[in-house]
């Protein structure tokens, strides 16, 4: 029996209140420690070590001086020795930290990793911000290629140099690998991707000093993605066949029949990704694999051939007014699309609907759910949405914005489902009209406010939230669905 009042969560085993307190941020795990003694001690020997230098200091990292730089750095380097001495095996390690003084903090550095790799560390977050110029710039401690136990190494603005010849990577258990803003040359990236046998999920993003990129030996490679990379760049090989899960790439350049040599290497994979890439006019893509296929923004490109019978989600940025008829013909090709995609962003919408209707008379194809981005004179939201529902009618219609001024398409469409016009054409264009073959709606409208959701009740209308134009919550998003119920059967066979 527990007296009233006794506090039962303080009595559960170490290992469930810090399985408890993972689900906390920092500063809600220090605030704990004031709780009691037995608190204190679940604070200091919380495996999930993390070091905010802006938040321990609550200034900006440009506000900063030396005395700064070292009132952290000895906070850290107290913090690092406690937990250690409780013999407690550390999880992970989040260290987000500026330099003024980068050689005379490098030995704390160096001391600090060891300690982690010494402690069994899992999981590596080292994010440096250097206030000094590049030939100075934080050099990653090499005791970190010994860190055999390490599952996960997230890197942001180091450099890391190529072990000497006493030092072995010994990365054993690592699986994923993210690089962003790093200084890595080819002769590093090689023996780094070379000599991590487990590795299956690898990030590389913004980095300097490669010349050349070549994966080819990753043998459990499932996931990979390449950003943007600066102008020095020559080649990107990638010869990984066990690529299953997913390849994003940024702006990187094919020539000619270059991508459809590259993208056939990879049969297994399920997803593709490719933003501000440089294709060819036309690419084929093959694969019995692919689910997800997405074109962001890439350069060029004019026409896709695809025979991928189990794609679900096709993506395709900026399209302009031409693209109607091939995208019609594309999901009637595919016949399987469950979630389609479409960000439309043009100074005018130039199409006609009457010959777009004459070209391709077939009737429109189905999709389950469609999100809908529209940058869009508002004078042609009318003729935007006759020419989606020209292509394909969505059982779901699913359009979210961030901002005021886009938040317009919104109302505009909820006006134009819920209260469409039947007279609006004569008879010769009803088969073709959307409003005379949607029979029912239904809308549910919310927020999400950060990683939160908040429903917007019927009888409000969208202005009426408190939430939409508050500064406190600078990243709402407003999402609308429209769960369309139409009366035509619907074609999969396209004509055109």
């Amino acid at each position: 029996m527990y007296a009233k009042g006794m506090d039962r969560i303080t009595e559960l085993p170490t290992f469930i209140i810090h399985h408890i307190m993972s689900y906390l941020s920092a500063k809600e795990i220090a605030r704990t420690s004031i709780l009691s003694k037995r608190w204190y001690l679940f604070c200091i020997s919380f495996p999930i070590l993390e070091f905010d230098q802006c938040y321990f200091l609550g200034k900006a990292i440009t506000l900063m001086d030396i005395s700064d730089e070292k009132k952290f750095m000895a906070f850290v380097e107290a913090s690092l020795f406690r937990f250690c001495k409780l013999r407690f095996r550390m999880q992970e390690l989040r260290l987000f930290q500026s330099f003024l003084d980068v050689k005379g903090s490098a030995p704390l550095l160096d001391k600090w990793i060891g300690l982690a790799v010494d402690n069994g560390i899992k999981d590596l977050v080292l994010m440096v911000h250097n206030m000094t110029q590049e030939d100075t710039v934080c050099i990653l401690p090499q005791t970190i290629f010994s860190a055999k136990s390490m599952a996960t190494l997230s890197l942001f603005g180091c450099r890391m140099e190529q072990p000497s010849d006493t030092t072995t990577i010994r990365l054993d258990s690592l699986k994923k690998l993210t690089l962003e803003n790093v200084y890595i040359n080819d002769q590093m990236f090689q023996k780094l991707t070379n000599e991590c046998p487990s590795l299956e999920d690898f990030e590389i993003s913004a980095c300097w000093g490669l010349k050349n990129l070549c994966v080819s030996k990753a043998h459990k490679l499932k996931k990979l993605a390449i950003y943007t990379f600066y102008k020095d760049i020559g080649i990107v090989e990638i010869v990984v066949p066990s690529l299953q899960q997913q390849l994003m790439l940024t702006s990187v350049w094919f020539m000619d029949e270059e991508f459809d040599r590259f993208i056939s290497k990879f049969p297994l994979l399920e997803d593709l990704l490719l933003r501000f890439c440089r294709l060819p006019e036309k690419v084929k893509i093959s694969s019995n694999q692919l689910k997800n296929l997405h074109f962001n923004s890439c350069e060029n490109l004019k026409a896709i051939d695809t025979d991928t019978p189990n794609l679900l989600s096709f993506t395709f940025s900026n399209l302009d007014m031409h693209w109607y008829l091939r995208l019609k013909k594309f999901l009637g090709v595919a016949k399987q699309i469950e979630n389609l995609k479409l960000s439309l962003e043009t100074c005018e919408v130039s199409f006609n609907l009457d010959e777009l209707s004459g070209c391709s008379p077939s009737l429109p194809l189905q999709v389950g759910t469609l999100e809908l981005y529209a940058n869009v004179p508002l004078s042609d939201y009318e003729t935007l949405l006759d020419g989606v529902f020209q292509i394909c009618y969505p059982r779901t219609l699913r359009v979210s914005t961030m901002f005021e001024e886009d938040k317009k398409l919104i109302e505009w469409l909820y006006e134009q489902l819920r209260n469409r016009d039947v007279t609006c054409c004569n008879p010769h264009h009803i088969k073709y009209c959307w409003r005379h073959h949607l029979k029912d709606i239904k809308i549910q409208r919310y927020l999400q406010i950060e990683e939160s959701f908040v429903v917007i009740e019927d009888n409000k209308t969208f202005a009426d939230s408190k939430y939409m134009m508050d500064g406190r919550y600078p990243l709402t998003r407003e999402v609308s669905e429209f769960n369309l119920d139409w009366s035509v059967p619907v074609s999969n066979d396209e004509q055109c």
